[in-house]
């Protein structure tokens, strides 16, 4: 709670990933989550790690019955709503997931649009607009192309990725409400031959079966991860 609250995202990844049974839903004595908390501070980093390891998006505090869009709203965090409405469009973390296809959708048709022959009409229409518009700096478009390169450059199938690691669970990307078990739950749970044979996938707290794996990569990158990649556990032991 204090990690989230003071906006320590390293720390709460890696307690979120490294420490098993930790309950985000523990309160303070004025009734607040670490999730509340994370929102009250804008710690919009925090906010997402806690959604994505399943915390309750619609816990309110005990004394005021207000929850994390309340608080937020209250408290002028508007950098923290714009960050959950844009988690609740996009929920799951798709790219995370083996069945993700590397590509952009809108790219056809911008294409399309920006090689498409123009009338003479058309063309002096944009020429007015280009010359009495003003340029704003203004944030990137939902889905648009910062969108699409941050998925492209994170994704299992980046070659900035896939060269240096291997994600757990491949076929269970982080989604908003699902808990996520930490890697000694994982390790603990399975042995080490269901390991070798399966991935785990975590879906409404059970457990089922997947793809293959190695024990021994899962325990490679446990080690590797704790020494010096505290940060990308959160992104490749999803769960």
């Amino acid at each position: 709670m204090i990690a989230a609250q003071a906006g320590f995202i390293t720390i709460l990844n890696y307690i979120l990933n490294y420490y098993p049974c930790v309950d985000t839903e523990i309160r303070d004595p004025r009734g607040f989550t670490a999730l509340i908390k994370a929102g009250l501070q804008g710690r919009e980093e925090c906010v997402s790690a806690l959604l994505m390891h399943g915390a309750d998006v619609n816990a309110v505090d005990l004394v005021h019955g207000k929850g994390l869009k309340d608080w937020a709203l209250r408290t002028g965090r508007f950098e923290t709503l714009n960050r959950l409405r844009r988690l609740q469009t996009r929920p799951i973390a798709e790219q995370f997931c083996e069945s993700y296809i590397p590509e952009w959708p809108e790219l056809k048709l911008l294409v399309a649009k920006a090689t498409a022959a123009k009338t003479a009409g058309q063309k002096l229409r944009q020429r007015l607009k280009d010359s009495l518009s003003f340029s704003f700096p203004h944030d990137p478009q939902d889905n648009g192309v910062m969108d699409h390169m941050v998925r492209m450059t994170t994704g299992i199938h980046s070659p900035l990725i896939a060269t240096g690691c291997r994600p757990l669970c491949p076929t269970s990307p982080p989604e908003i409400g699902k808990r996520r078990f930490a890697v000694p739950e994982l390790l603990n749970k399975h042995s080490s031959k269901e390991l070798e044979e399966s991935t785990v996938s975590h879906s409404n707290g059970s457990i089922t079966s997947a793809s293959p794996v190695s024990a021994a990569s899962l325990k490679n990158y446990a080690n590797q991860t704790e020494i010096g990649f505290p940060e990308t556990v959160v992104y490749w032991f999803p769960v």
